[in-house]
């Protein structure tokens, strides 16, 4: 009996401590106007999206819920998510951004910047250890499709061989 109740509380114990232990959500720093950046010798991801943009609430509750989406950007990167259009000036990279005005709405000179001017949303902004662009990855993208590029770009497979050689080794 008092065995059969200790494997019952070890069990139980697991499948709680699975739980606790896991990464439950992406550690996303919201970058505004007092936002202090430090990647500590990351990687930056940056997620560029807007309030009106449906696909970016889609990729939010459908790829970045995905619990190894969410352990590949909390692992390998410095998580940042990025409006916009937020109205408000913006330092990133020791450098200030401010918003302008344009027609309904307007956009920040960063998410300008980042994107060399190909704004689309979502847009994923995949930055090195120094701020410099690593690549532009825009649309929303399942959690499937969403970890192969993680992979390659969080454990620096992009260093050393081309996107479709990475696909052909990693195709399952």
């Amino acid at each position: 009996m008092f065995f059969a109740f200790m494997r019952l509380f070890f069990l139980i114990f697991l499948f709680v401590s699975q739980d606790l232990f896991s990464q439950s959500k992406v550690n996303w720093v919201e970058l505004n106007n007092t936002t202090q950046i430090n990647n500590n010798g990351k990687k930056i991801i940056i997620d560029l999206y807007t309030d009106w943009c449906g696909w970016c609430k889609v990729m939010d509750r459908n790829t970045f819920t995905n619990p190894k989406v969410i352990s590949l950007i909390n692992d390998n990167f410095l998580p940042i998510k990025f409006n916009a259009e937020y109205q408000n000036t913006v330092s990133f990279n020791n450098n200030s951004f401010k918003y302008i005005k344009s027609g309904r709405k307007g956009i920040n000179e960063l998410a300008y910047h980042l994107t060399s001017g190909n704004l689309s949303y979502p847009m994923t902004i995949f930055l090195d250890e120094n701020y410099k662009i690593i690549t532009l990855l825009p649309g929303y993208h399942k959690p499937q499709f969403y970890k192969l590029v993680l992979t390659y770009i969080g454990e620096n497979h992009w260093k050393k061989m081309s996107w479709d050689s990475f696909l052909k080794n990693n195709s399952k």
